[in-house]
């Protein structure tokens, strides 16, 4: 049977030969809940799935060890669910998982990483620290032994990253589309006004942002504004593009890639308020990395909700519990798409756009 018997009329995809073996999901450590109701929403779509759970751990010495026998592994198409932040312990597992894999004669090895490691060292930064992520994706092939297939990943912080590997390794998907679905469908007859907190994310997001509003036949202003940051605690607004007045009295919603200690957001909804009138804010961000002082900053700052995708698990991390019950913190869980993306790519259809 040919990968084009494989494809149904209406899309779907049925059981059939894959020439890259059957799909096995090899959840990272604190993946494994996923890797389990993703696997189960695979197989709802007629594509049988596998789960090879690696298991970590270190010697009396302190050095690292891996099991992971050869069952679901030899022969078959095998995808990584892990996602940053890169920290030193992430990157050494995923670096073993891949030499692992090899050595186990996985018919073809992926990453699915929501939230690409390293990807804010995306350039130099002054004279002191050099950029990583080209690095690190080298890493990845290396040890894999060049037979790293491709590396998925969400909304990648600048578009440069994709270049860091070999052509066709690295691919972004977009999850902003299913962040504003949720945000629309909790708003009501709220006062919207969208707004981009720099150029940059007017760059990134403003295209898919005008088409699902039109796609839609929602109207809602949008606007730019220009700024000064002396460091993350400390915005200076010198310029907004579009209509400043739009923002008054309304929710306005704060859209952005991703989010770390949320000073610059905390800053910036701060600096919008006092000089705009505006209402509530809310803010937006593909990936939640909720680090240090956020949870904090969100649950006592100027911004109402925070809504997230789960590209950084939510569920086990008790210091974003209470914001989550509370309201503060909306979780648009991106299981689904998750599921489609591995399907698709299992069986080499496109996974470019999602809708």
């Amino acid at each position: 049977m040919s990968q084009e018997d494989i494809v149904m009329a209406n899309g779907d995809i049925m059981i059939g030969y894959n020439r890259n073996g059957g799909l096995t999901l090899v959840p990272m450590p604190g993946f494994e809940k996923q890797a389990a109701r993703v696997a189960s929403l695979i197989v709802e779509k007629n594509t049988p799935c596998d789960i090879a759970e690696p298991k970590f751990g270190e010697r009396t010495n302190g050095e690292p060890y891996l099991k992971l026998p050869k069952g679901h592994i030899g022969g078959h198409d095998c995808v990584i669910l892990t996602s940053g932040p890169g920290t030193y312990n992430m990157l050494g597992q995923l670096y073993i998982m891949l030499a692992y894999l090899v050595g186990r004669r996985a018919s073809r090895i992926s990453i699915v990483s929501g939230y690409f490691p390293l990807s804010r060292s995306d350039k130099d930064e002054g004279a002191d620290e050099l950029a990583l992520v080209s690095h690190t994706t080298r890493m990845m092939s290396s040890a894999s032994e060049g037979k790293l297939d491709r590396i998925i990943s969400a909304d990648l912080h600048a578009p440069q990253v994709v270049m860091a590997g070999r052509m066709g390794l690295i691919t972004e998907i977009s999850l902003m589309r299913r962040l504003l679905t949720k945000i629309l469908d909790s708003a009501g007859d709220r006062k919207l006004c969208l707004m981009f907190p720099d150029d940059g994310a007017n760059k990134r997001f403003g295209g898919i942002v005008r088409n699902m509003l039109d796609e839609r036949g929602v109207n809602l202003p949008i606007v730019v504004i220009g700024k000064r940051r002396s460091d993350s605690n400390n915005v200076k607004i010198d310029s907004v593009f579009g209509d400043a007045e739009d923002l008054r009295g309304s929710t306005t919603v704060i859209v952005d890639d991703e989010t770390a200690t949320m000073g610059t957001q905390i800053a910036t909804a701060e600096e919008i308020r006092r000089r705009y009138g505006v209402e509530h804010i809310w803010a937006a961000t593909v990936h939640g990395v909720l680090c240090g002082p956020a949870p904090g900053r969100l649950a006592s700052g100027p911004i109402d909700r925070l809504y997230i995708t789960d590209t950084i698990p939510v569920a086990d991390r008790h210091e974003l519990k209470g914001l989550v019950e509370n309201g503060r913190l909306v979780v648009a869980p991106w299981e689904d798409d998750l599921a489609n993306i591995i399907r698709c790519h299992h069986w080499d259809q496109s996974i470019r756009e999602l809708r």
